[in-house]
């Protein structure tokens, strides 16, 4: 038996240092490319440091993807504090509401939720395009809003399942109303269902390629798209890209470490609640 069990535990210790490499290894080759010129890159030695470390290359790409960097920051925080407030108020209407348009309406909200938004792409943009916010910061959070809205209320709405119903009567017998039951009572319990849903949001917001290579204009241009041409159009600085993408990285990686300890607790929470 005891045989047995050191067998399992050698196979499970291997499996994740198998793991652990298969992910950290694309991480350390990005780091080391970033600090090379363009002449030891071509040398293809990339897991190699250079003999001459080039931070250089960060403070170059820091000033090249600015401008990008400040237009993704700009709309996914928008984007992210938007879909956390409306996803909220209807998460919490789905959950509480037992008409049967409320019943059609989860549904529907459901489906948006799985539905590819490749599907509804050019539907989505022709809107823009008629409303006159096309090529424009408000375009691009509008859009973003469209398709990650019912992932919030779902998502919220799940976690609201699980909460007891005794607080709400209990606010309503002391004359509290609606909108002071959800703002007071009932969104302190569900923060760690908020801030799980704020991760979420904001890791697609941040993420997103297609939508803003559609959508933007070199006024809007998100840090996606500044990625894949930062590298260069006749020489392939890829020094450069990697440094850029490292220093893209540090906003989601330090807006998901300080709320970490809430998103497993709020994820847990929803899912077994639901």
């Amino acid at each position: 038996m005891k045989s047995r069990n050191r067998t399992l535990t050698i196979l499970v210790v291997l499996t994740l240092i198998v793991l652990t490499i298969a992910y950290v290894l694309p991480v350390y080759v990005v780091l080391v490319t970033s600090l090379k010129t363009p002449a030891e890159i071509s040398q293809r030695q990339y897991l190699l440091l250079s003999s001459n470390l080039q931070f250089k290359n960060y403070a170059q790409a820091f000033k090249l993807i600015l401008p990008a960097l400040l237009n993704s920051t700009i709309i996914t925080f928008s984007v992210t504090a938007l879909c956390t407030l409306v996803g909220g108020l209807g998460g919490y209407y789905l959950s509480r509401t037992r008409t049967r348009f409320s019943m059609v309406l989860f549904v529907m909200v459901g489906v948006a939720m799985y539905l590819p938004y490749q599907v509804i792409l050019i539907p989505l943009v022709q809107l823009m395009a008629k409303t006159g916010l096309a090529l424009t910061h408000l375009g691009l959070i509008g859009s973003n809003l469209i398709l990650n809205i019912p992932l919030a209320s779902v998502l919220m709405g799940t976690f609201f399942l699980g909460i007891p119903r005794e607080l709400e009567e209990a606010a309503e017998v002391d004359g509290a109303s609606k909108i002071h039951i959800f703002f007071r009572v009932i969104s302190p319990v569900a923060f760690p269902a908020y801030v799980s849903v704020i991760i979420i949001i904001f890791t697609q917001v941040w993420n997103e390629f297609l939508l803003a290579l559609t959508l933007a204009t070199p006024r809007t241009q998100t840090i996606q798209l500044k990625l894949t041409e930062i590298k260069g159009t006749f020489v392939a600085l890829y020094n450069l890209q990697m440094a850029a993408a490292l220093i893209t990285l540090i906003v989601p990686l330090v807006f998901f470490l300080a709320l970490s300890k809430y998103f497993i607790k709020g994820i847990l929470a929803g899912a077994l609640k639901g």
